[in-house]
């Protein structure tokens, strides 16, 4: 990789760490400067992605000694002690100062990136297929239903919760876009993005069960892409969870852009587990 490719490459991923910060900020976490740390609290949710610690922007380098007094801060509040950055934008003994203070991987997700330049043709829409905006209270409550309903898979993307309740306030300041997805007048599915300075983030989208189907996860990723370059976004990025999805996401154009990262402390792996605790970590209910 070129100086250049790198240069464009840190841009991309500081971007995307702007976008998911205030994002949070934007769901009611709060953001403490600690020396060369910043410390992201939620005064009511103890969600993972709202309850970290993260180098300062523009700092290169963080000292175990700042990151060890952002953690118990975190502790202080009650919270995990978890550090979480996008990886590429600081040096591998980074990572070796997270390990001597006993923290270990928590989750990596892949980042996905398409930038507005790239060729992208507008989806084609099957003849009894249709997508509108949900912008009103009663189309927004839509997705207390397909949350909690069990004919729809509902995928959240993990750095960014789904927060449901309070969607009406962002959609009016533009900062959020939903849409639902329609055949016959019965609703099939729904997406959500997430909008900050003219980047775009596909937070989750949801699917009726007997839908699930590559041609179908394609379509809908399509949809959202569209909508997104239509309201402006110069950059679109979403998780790529799984080397299917990933694929979906390189045959669309986007390209890999490295991980958001979190590192925590050791959980008791012989707590039991819920077969949802992966989907309640990533939604915020207001």
């Amino acid at each position: 990789m070129s100086q250049e490719q790198i240069k464009e490459s840190r841009t991309i991923l500081r971007r995307v760490e702007a976008h998911l910060r205030q994002s949070h900020l934007d769901m009611g976490a709060e953001d403490e400067a600690l020396g060369f740390v910043d410390v992201i609290h939620h005064a009511s949710s103890s969600l993972p992605s709202l309850n970290y610690v993260t180098p300062r922007k523009n700092t290169a380098w963080v000292s175990s000694q700042y990151i060890q007094k952002g953690l118990d801060t975190l502790k202080d509040m009650g919270r995990v002690s978890r550090v979480r950055f996008a990886e590429g934008l600081y040096p591998p003994a980074f990572l070796g100062s997270l390990r001597e203070l006993g923290l270990k991987v928590e989750a990596e997700l892949p980042i996905m990136v398409f930038k507005s330049g790239d060729a992208q043709q507008a989806p084609t829409l099957p003849n009894d297929l249709s997508f509108s905006r949900a912008d009103s209270a009663e189309s927004l409550a839509l997705w207390w239903y397909l949350w909690r309903n069990a004919y729809y898979d509902v995928a959240v993307s993990g750095v960014e919760p789904l927060a449901i309740g309070r969607d009406l306030r962002d959609v009016y300041f533009k900062r959020q876009l939903n849409l639902v997805m329609y055949r016959h007048r019965y609703p099939m599915g729904a997406l959500r993005m997430t909008l900050h300075e003219g980047s775009a983030h596909l937070v989750a989208h949801a699917m009726l069960k007997e839908l699930r189907e590559p041609s179908w996860e394609r379509l809908i990723r399509e949809v959202a892409l569209d909508a997104a370059l239509k309201e402006g976004a110069d950059l679109v990025f979403a998780t790529g969870k799984s080397e299917a999805e990933r694929q979906i996401y390189r045959s669309m154009g986007f390209l890999d852009a490295g991980s958001i990262v979190s590192y925590a402390e050791p959980m008791d792996e012989s707590a039991p587990k819920n077969a949802d605790d992966s989907l309640a970590e990533s939604v915020l209910v207001v």
